[in-house]
C-alpha cells in the first residue's frame, strides 16, 4: 500500500507578516499578521478554511481568539488558487 506525505501547517510557507499560526481540528489555518500600524487595529486574524476574520490592538487578545477559533473550526483548508 502506498501512502500519501501529509503535509502539515508547520511545513507551508507563511504568508508575510505572519507572527502566529494556529492549526484548526479539520487542518486549515488560523494566520495572525502584524500590519504594522501603531495607532490601532494592528493584529489582523484570518482563518484559511472559512470566511472568520477579525483584527486586535493587542496581541494577546489576537491569540486568545485565533485558538479559540482554531479549537472548534470543521472548514477544510481551501486550495490553492491555479491560474
Amino acid at each position: 500500500m502506498s501512502t500519501q506525505p501529509v503535509s502539515t501547517p508547520w511545513q507551508l510557507p507563511w504568508p508575510e507578516g505572519t507572527i502566529a499560526r494556529y492549526w484548526t481540528v479539520a487542518g486549515a489555518t488560523v494566520d495572525i499578521t502584524d500590519n504594522g500600524k501603531t495607532d490601532g487595529w494592528r493584529y489582523d486574524t484570518k482563518c484559511t478554511g472559512c470566511p472568520h476574520k477579525d483584527a486586535f490592538k493587542i496581541e494577546d487578545s489576537a491569540h486568545r481568539s485565533s485558538q479559540t477559533h482554531a479549537s472548534v473550526c470543521r472548514a477544510l483548508p481551501r486550495p490553492a488558487v491555479t491560474a
